[in-house]
């Protein structure tokens, strides 16, 4: 009985763990779109296209993307390290100072 309840268990663990892999998305699928933060208690909207960025409706800027790793070259080279908690969700890591920025995903209706 005992024996069953562990094998049971492991199942169970395995699956979780290959599902919860499985919800890994591609960077670059999931990173175009219009996104919302804070910046001192603002709001500001990123949208992302398959190449650039535009903030709040100014001049989009280029960006490359390798893996999980956006980089921008104007203004000075700066690199944020891209994860998606969701699909709604976007964290960017400033690996220079340790900052994490949180995004969340607009409908597309805006």
């Amino acid at each position: 009985m005992l024996n069953r309840i562990v094998i049971v268990s492991l199942m169970a663990w395995a699956g979780l763990t290959s599902s919860c892999a499985s919800l890994n998305i591609a960077p670059a699928k999931t990173l175009v779109g219009q996104w919302q933060t804070q910046l001192g208690g603002f709001p500001v909207l990123m949208e992302y296209t398959a190449s650039a960025v535009s903030v709040d409706n100014q001049a989009p800027v280029t960006y490359t993307l390798a893996g999980d790793r956006l980089s921008f070259s104007e203004g000075g080279q700066q690199v944020r390290i891209l994860s998606f908690p969701s699909k709604n969700q976007m964290i960017q890591l400033d690996p220079m100072t340790g900052t994490e920025h949180r995004f969340d995903r607009l409908p597309e209706s805006l």
